[in-house]
């Protein structure tokens, strides 16, 4: 909703979101949203398809998968 129609955010998605979240996990959150989305925004502008990019390297969240 934040990104796809941002207009479509209301007072009731802000309540909604506040009854799982705290202020600062709803900031932690967009800012997420927002570095994701940038990324691949950025990602699809380079046209670089999955694993095109640093392919050669172990870097990531689980390295120890990569060396299976």
């Amino acid at each position: 909703m934040l990104v796809w129609n941002p207009e479509g955010v209301d007072d009731a998605l802000w309540e909604r979101l506040r009854g799982h979240f705290s202020e600062e996990e709803i900031v932690e959150l967009g800012s997420f949203v927002c570095l994701t989305f940038g990324q691949q925004r950025v990602i699809k502008t380079w046209d670089v398809g999955h694993g095109e990019l640093l392919a050669d390297t172990t870097v990531g969240l689980a390295p120890e998968e990569a060396a299976r």
